[in-house]
């Protein structure tokens, strides 16, 4: 959906906006880029339910406020509010001993903030 709406704004820049068509292109392009490279990746060695319940610790210690959580056999995920806005951690199963992790701030993602969250996190994982 979000996709969808960018393309839509791209879509509308590039009609309407006077000036250079590929300036208005490659501004379009790059944020789609940013939305979707945006994730702060690791891996674990944890299964997705022990992972799962080692960043719901996290969050609780970073006074985190929790307000959407999903746990499933393979996946988890917990969106929470925090100093620096929304944080989601999305939890996927790869293998039997592995599960990846993934880390945003905000809608595009904040590298410096994600990595502060991590390496609260990395000694727990």
């Amino acid at each position: 959906m979000k996709k969808l709406i960018v393309a839509a704004a791209a879509a509308f820049l590039v009609m309407f906006q006077s000036g250079c068509l590929f300036l208005a292109a490659g501004a379009a392009g790059a944020g789609t880029v940013a939305y979707t490279k945006g994730d702060f990746e690791t891996t674990s060695e944890k299964p997705v339910a022990e992972l799962y319940t080692v960043v719901e610790a996290a969050c609780k210690e970073m006074d985190f406020e929790i307000y959407k959580q999903e746990q499933k056999e393979f996946s988890g995920l917990i969106v929470a509010n925090s100093d620096f806005g929304k944080v989601a951690f999305t939890m996927k199963r790869k293998s039997e001993k592995e599960t990846a992790l993934q880390i945003r701030v905000g809608a595009f993602g904040d590298r410096d903030a994600q990595k502060l969250i991590y390496n609260k996190l990395k000694p727990k994982i």
